[in-house]
């Protein structure tokens, strides 16, 4: 009995961070692309910003100038978005891990060896996030004009 509960519990605790993990990453790779499409338009604000000429006008370098804060403060909110998910979905897979450290601890009936197994697999998923929170995003380079 006791060890069908705890079977069962730790495959509640599996799905449950199988969902968070595919969450997580659907809200991470939205903010990647987010970024990857801000990073084009800073590039498209350097180019105007590059072509003012002696010609333009103070209305024209004002309208570029601006354009260009413009494109840097809303890149500089998703990357601090996106640091932010990655160090919530790592903090995530440690909470859950140092739970089930808990509970393998506080079973009196688990040997030294069953405990070292159980806890290397449950380890993965945390190295697996402590990866992905070291990984940079990667994004294709606008072509030039």
């Amino acid at each position: 009995m006791r060890s069908s509960l705890f079977a069962s519990a730790c495959l509640l605790a599996l799905a449950t961070t199988a969902c968070q993990q595919q969450d997580m990453a659907a809200r991470k790779e939205k903010t990647e692309a987010k970024i990857c499409a801000q990073l084009t338009e800073v590039s498209q604000a350097l180019t105007t910003v590059a072509q003012l000429t002696p010609a333009s006008t103070v209305g024209e370098a004002k309208e570029a100038e601006g354009a260009l804060g413009t494109a840097i403060t809303n890149l500089e909110a998703s990357e601090q978005k996106l640091e932010e998910l990655r160090t919530k979905a790592f903090q995530e897979q440690l909470k859950t891990f140092r739970s089930e450290v808990a509970q393998v601890a506080s079973s009196k009936d688990t040997t030294l060896e069953e405990a070292a197994a159980q806890l290397k697999a449950k380890a993965q998923p945390v190295m697996a996030a402590r990866a992905e929170l070291s990984r940079a995003v990667e994004c294709e380079e606008p072509g030039q004009p």
